[in-house]
């Protein structure tokens, strides 16, 4: 019997030498994460509804086929421009609401053809609040202000003072469609009163008419007329129109002719008479501009 310690097994190989780990490199710092800013609060802007032309049906020498107010339904129905207070125009807008309220009513201005409705409206719906630019002396208004955003139907409108036409007169802004309500400040196929002594301003409407050109809106809903679709290139003809006027104007004053009657009836010719006093309270708004400007000849 062998013996284990007499028992010889195989060589065992020896085992390779182990290579040197390399020194791992160190690892770069890392940067701080930047702080993620606050994310804005976006919602999607309620869409304006598409207003409703309501006619006041007023018809006239110095409001064509009558005034256009604008119904803009939604959760607060909201109407632009009052119209005088007829009852045909107080029942069509009753018919557009189907039984609901009228809530507001936005005036763009005071003159009666835009503003002296608002009893009749008040009388069918006696919560109605009236908006309308402040002047001195008037009561019964929600005073407007630059800038405020007041709903209209289910949308916001920017209310935007543009005086010339009148002291008081606004438009109503909606960025979202880019539609304007501009009251007196366009109107399709004519041109528009400034009433010198009146409130009216040539230097503050020209000045209104690039405020409103910046804007760039896509459609302008006015308070006469047809539906403007082409807002910039229209009140670009209209700063055109003044231009030509006041160099009218100026042709004339050089010639001795200072009258405003006389240089009305050389720029115009022959007119009806309320145009005839439309045309010469604009060349009062001429001549007041002018002077305004330095010219000074005798007038």
């Amino acid at each position: 019997m062998t013996s284990v310690s007499s028992f010889q097994g195989p060589d065992v190989p020896d085992v390779p030498d182990v290579p040197d780990v390399p020194d791992v490199p160190d690892v770069p710092d890392v940067p701080d994460v930047p702080d993620v800013p606050d994310v804005p609060d976006v919602r999607l802007r309620p869409v304006m509804t598409e207003p409703l032309r309501v006619p006041a049906g007023n018809p006239g020498a110095m409001t064509g086929d009558g005034n256009n107010t604008w119904l803009i339904d939604g959760r607060e129905p909201t109407l632009i421009d009052a119209g005088v207070g007829l009852a045909a125009h107080v029942e069509a807008i009753a018919r557009a609401l189907d039984g609901r309220v009228l809530a507001r009513v936005l005036v763009t201005h005071g003159h009666a053809d835009h503003a002296s409705g608002v009893p009749a409206l008040r009388e069918r719906w006696p919560a109605l609040e009236a908006y309308k630019w402040p002047t001195a002396g008037e009561t019964g208004w929600r005073d407007l202000a630059d800038g405020e955003r007041l709903v209209a139907g289910d949308a916001d409108l920017i209310v935007l003072h543009t005086p010339g036409h009148a002291i008081d007169h606004v438009c109503f802004w909606d960025p979202a469609s880019r539609a304007l309500f501009a009251g007196d400040m366009v109107v399709e196929g004519t041109t528009v009163m400034i009433p010198a002594g009146k409130g009216g301003s040539l230097r503050d409407y020209l000045a209104s008419l690039e405020r409103l050109a910046g804007l760039n809106p896509r459609v302008i809903y006015p308070g006469h007329g047809p539906v403007v679709d082409r807002p910039v290139d229209l009140i670009r003809e209209y700063v055109a129109h003044r231009q030509m006027r006041e160099a009218q104007v100026l042709a004339c004053l050089r010639d001795g002719i200072s009258d405003p009657d006389a240089i009305v009836a050389r720029i115009y010719g022959e007119l009806s008479d309320p145009i005839r006093r439309a045309a010469r309270m604009t060349v009062e708004a001429h001549l007041e501009k002018l002077r305004g400007e330095g010219f000074s000849p005798n007038f």
